[in-house]
């Protein structure tokens, strides 16, 4: 689906995510940071650790009240006090795969119920029976068998683990999942099963990922866009071939160039950038977003928009 002929199903503006320490100090997790999610696509959020990326997922779904920023979901403003109709359509809409696939699950319920708690709150279901279906379904659908409803977490493996959490946010049947960091506790090998699922479920399902993550080369393969994050402020977003065959900003550069090859004479010559925010003489703050082709933008001040787009 182009953007052309659709709205964005997810538009966050200027958001801003403070926490305040004490009197005298707050930390500005997420500064002023903007982008969008169409339907039926990914968008890949990648940045070091501490950057911000999951704090945005969790500000987008409304498990922390944004500081400023305004978050339009599916048309209707979330960023605000949310009413009982807004927030019945959040918790069911939107859902989110968490980083740690033991942690966020349940240690002393069973997997089915597990899986069936949104159904359970928001009453999806006529009968037991149909219940049960719903279940077993979802649980085909990410490659496990009707009878693991019946065991607990303890009981399965860290990527069996993430089909749960895959399984029990898709039993809700969102029009956007966000997946923070939902790979990175897994084998290389489960890594690529579990990417490979959400793309299957993406193309027969139609729903959009905003994908959270510090592993470039999955976030390539997966996403339709990227959004580069550092400190807390978005450097530089675009398609995936914008910003890996023309990356504008140092740290976007640097963070590109650290990617390793499988080739070993091109790993041989393969030079790593180096970049330091406190040393470069760049100031976040005082960028603004300017556009390079297309849907690709960098934010940085004029003076260095013309020496970077050289």
């Amino acid at each position: 689906m182009t953007q052309t002929q659709t709205a964005p199903l997810l538009k966050v503006s200027g958001l801003k995510q403070y926490f305040r320490v004490n009197r005298t100090f707050t930390v500005k997790a997420v500064d002023d940071v903007s982008f969008e999610i169409y339907p039926g696509e990914t968008y890949g959020l990648v940045g070091e650790s501490g950057s911000g990326k999951s704090t945005i997922g969790r500000s987008v779904i409304r498990l922390y009240d944004p500081t400023a920023g305004s978050i339009i979901f599916d048309g209707q403003d979330i960023s605000g006090k949310l009413s009982r109709e807004q927030n019945q359509k959040l918790r069911t809409e939107m859902q989110m795969i968490f980083q740690d696939p033991m942690a966020s699950l349940n240690p002393r319920k069973k997997v089915g119920d597990i899986i069936a708690e949104g159904l359970d709150i928001h009453h999806m279901y006529s009968s037991r029976a149909e219940r049960q279906e719903k279940v077993e379904k979802i649980l085909a659908k990410v490659g496990l068998a009707p009878e693991h409803a019946e065991r607990y977490p303890h009981q399965f493996s860290g990527g069996q683990r993430q089909r749960v959490g895959i399984a029990r946010a898709l039993i809700m049947d969102p029009k956007l999942i966000i997946a923070d960091e939902c790979i990175s506790a897994l084998d290389v090998s489960i890594q690529a099963q579990v990417v490979n699922l959400m793309k299957d479920i993406q193309a027969e399902t139609g729903t959009a990922y905003l994908f959270i993550a510090h592993d470039l080369s999955m976030v390539k393969y997966i996403s339709d866009r990227i959004g580069v994050l550092h400190l807390g402020h978005l450097l530089e977003t675009g398609t995936t071939e914008e910003i890996f065959e023309n990356p504008i900003h140092p740290y976007t550069r640097s963070l590109l160039s650290a990617i390793p090859t499988p080739n070993p004479v091109v790993e041989k010559r393969r030079m790593a950038e180096s970049y330091d925010y406190a040393s470069s003489g760049i100031d976040y703050t005082k960028g603004t977003q300017h556009l390079v082709s297309g849907t690709h933008y960098v934010k940085c001040t004029d003076e260095e928009f013309a020496r970077w787009a050289k």
